[in-house]
């Protein structure tokens, strides 16, 4: 009687084995939990995961990403035009990223090494590390601080220098028939130190000098400012062009500005006729000017309905960037 019992029980396992059916993951759901549909980001990008906590569990937690093990690995000096992220096909702007977003994605899945200092970063490789890292892996915006670059901080709405910023922007603002701005957000620009040198030094050779506040806009083509606080790398892009070379290169590699007096730089003190050059190709909902300080003769004229000529990049340093809506 105990055989017959055990042959019942065998005979039934090997059914069921043989029976069930093979589960099959959804191919719209997360890789990871399976429960959930996996997220979608605002470009349409299809991610293989559902969460940020589900991206962990298989990178090892953010900013601190498995090393991959297969020859997918992925660097920086690349020469792709595209986004690195898998299958995303957007233009590469930003170390060879659409945006820092897929870029901190790519970080978290393991396919390229997270930067030593922010570990939320890809690291640009450097031939030679920037002072003060031991070892050279560092993301663009860390390698930029170390060695002194142009840095962006960004103001919170209660900050003295947010609300001064805009009571100026706002006080100059002079167009007939149009209303005022509202100021979203404003990015302090952390000028270089060489270039602030070269400011105070062009100053001096002026006999009678005097500072003003002018404005200036462009092309924008890049998600600044709804995406992170980094400069995009695009070389058509005049406001992180302007900002990142000191008013060296404008938007499209160019050196200068073309106008009425000539070969050189044109900003406005009329807030209001700076908005007239701002212009942008992104989906975001701010226009974008650079606040700068400008150092002039006591002798210059400084029209208010018309632009403000300097010569030289020395004379014009980047102090703000708003953001801001009509």
């Amino acid at each position: 009687m105990a055989a017959i019992v055990r042959n019942v029980v065998n005979w039934s396992a090997q059914q069921q084995s043989h029976s069930s059916p093979q589960i099959q993951r959804d191919s719209g759901m997360c890789e990871v939990c399976g429960k959930k549909p996996k997220f979608v980001d605002p470009r349409g990008h299809k991610h293989p995961y559902c969460s940020r906590t589900c991206a962990g569990k298989t990178s090892g937690g953010i900013g601190k990403a498995s090393s991959p093990t297969t020859s997918t690995h992925l660097t920086v000096n690349t020469t792709s035009k595209t986004c690195l992220l898998a299958g995303c096909n957007y233009d590469a702007v930003f170390q060879g990223f659409c945006d820092p977003v897929h870029a901190m994605e790519a970080v978290k899945l393991g396919q390229i090494n997270g930067c030593d200092k922010c570990h939320d970063q890809p690291v640009l490789i450097n031939p030679k590390p920037a002072r003060g890292s031991s070892t050279g892996k560092l993301c663009a915006g860390c390698d930029r601080a170390l060695r002194g670059g142009t840095q962006l901080k960004e103001l919170g709405s209660r900050d003295s220098k947010f609300r001064e910023v805009r009571k100026q922007l706002i006080g100059k603002w002079n167009t007939r028939n149009e209303g005022l701005p509202t100021v979203d957000k404003i990015y302090q620009v952390l000028v270089p130190r060489d270039q602030l040198s070269r400011y105070a030094s062009y100053r001096k050779t002026l006999t009678n000098s005097r500072e003003i506040r002018t404005y200036h806009a462009s092309l924008m083509l890049c998600d600044l400012g709804t995406k992170g606080s980094c400069l995009c790398e695009r070389k058509g892009c005049g406001i992180c062009s302007v900002v990142r070379s000191s008013f060296k290169t404008f938007a499209f590699e160019e050196e200068y500005e073309q106008g009425r007096f000539g070969q050189g730089i044109y900003t406005f003190v009329n807030p209001g006729l700076a908005d007239k050059e701002a212009t942008t190709s992104t989906t975001s909902p701010y226009r974008v000017m650079i606040a700068c300080d400008v150092v002039v003769s006591a002798e210059q004229e400084v029209p208010d309905d018309d632009s403000v000529f300097v010569a030289s990049s020395d004379a014009i340093n980047s102090a703000y960037i708003v953001m801001y809506s009509m």
